[in-house]
């Protein structure tokens, strides 16, 4: 793994400590959280059986936090997707900034011009890989005159 790390210039040992820390970091949060939310939800439980059914406030209370979850569930997806779609970026970015020295040495060094022409496609497809995925914006429809 640490081999894939350098291939793309990351520091594997550095990035592998971040990464368990940050895991044991957020399943200590998450267990933490999901203590909380037990207690604040049997509170409302407790609150609204002034009120209503011993039934009742337990739907109400379960309702609640099935709708909290589904909006968390639905906030994370989309946060999650762009943080891919960033790294994917970084991660080529990276990789065409260390190969582009390489390439442009081989096609100086080289006598041969087959060299110099692989150098130069190899640099093409990697800016055509890194900078051509992304998408479009669309433009705005004109109000007709």
């Amino acid at each position: 793994m640490s081999n894939l790390f350098a291939a793309v210039g990351l520091e594997g040992a550095v990035l592998s400590r971040r990464v368990r820390l940050f895991a044991l970091g957020a399943v200590v949060g998450a267990a933490l959280v999901v203590l909380a939310v037990a207690f604040a939800a049997f509170a409302a439980y407790l609150a609204l059986l002034a009120w209503l059914a011993p039934w009742q406030a337990a739907l109400c209370v379960g309702g609640a936090a099935l709708l909290l979850g589904a909006i968390l569930l639905f906030v994370a997806a989309r946060s999650l997707g762009r943080a891919v779609d960033q790294f994917q970026v970084a991660v080529k970015t990276n990789a065409l900034v260390r190969a582009a020295p390489i390439a442009a040495r081989l096609a100086v060094r080289s006598p041969r011009l087959i060299a110099a022409l692989a150098a130069a496609l190899a640099a093409v497809v990697a800016l055509i890989r890194t900078f051509g995925e992304r998408p479009r914006p669309k433009p705005e429809p004109q109000p007709p005159a």
